[in-house]
């Protein structure tokens, strides 16, 4: 799936409605900034608003995701690619597998860390290292949750 195609093919289908994007915006609750992102390519619609969408622009949703008007004849043939290339986007991708399991053995490393550490008469005597120890893991923590989901999200957007 092009976004890019989808995009030009939302901006056409609206004019031909003769919709502003404020006015195609308004019709299905959304901002006309949202509209404008599908029409540059730099988005998609979400899921909940395939079908409202398709239905205003008087389009099948095979046609959305193909980009295009379809010929009854090659209707069924862009309905499975549409379908597989969807199904396709759920999965992760090696990529995002590796950066997964790689961020997954920091975590696991550092709570064996911190457990050991914890066992360690050594906080006992410095309060200030407990605490900073404390917050040193819940800054580490959140910062490879974050790194974890952004890497995930960003990797999907750019299929």
């Amino acid at each position: 799936m092009d976004l890019i195609s989808v995009g030009k093919f939302i901006s056409e289908q609206r004019k031909i409605k003769g919709y502003s994007q404020v006015e195609l915006a308004n019709r299905l609750n959304i901002s006309n900034k949202t509209v404008s992102k599908w029409e540059r390519g730099n988005g998609f619609p979400d899921v909940s608003l395939l079908l409202p969408l398709c239905e205003e622009l008087d389009i099948s949703v095979n046609e959305l995701l193909s980009g295009r008007k379809l010929q009854e004849s090659e209707y069924h043939e862009r309905a499975e690619e549409n379908l597989v290339q969807v199904i396709g986007k759920g999965r992760l991708s090696p990529q995002e597998k590796s950066i997964n399991r790689i961020l997954t053995i920091a975590m696991l490393i550092w709570c064996i860390l911190a457990i050991v550490i914890s066992k360690i008469e050594f906080f006992a005597s410095s309060p200030e290292a407990m605490i900073v120890f404390i917050v040193t893991s819940v800054v580490f923590l959140l910062c490879v949750g974050a790194v974890w989901c952004v890497t995930t999200i960003s990797l999907k957007d750019l299929k």
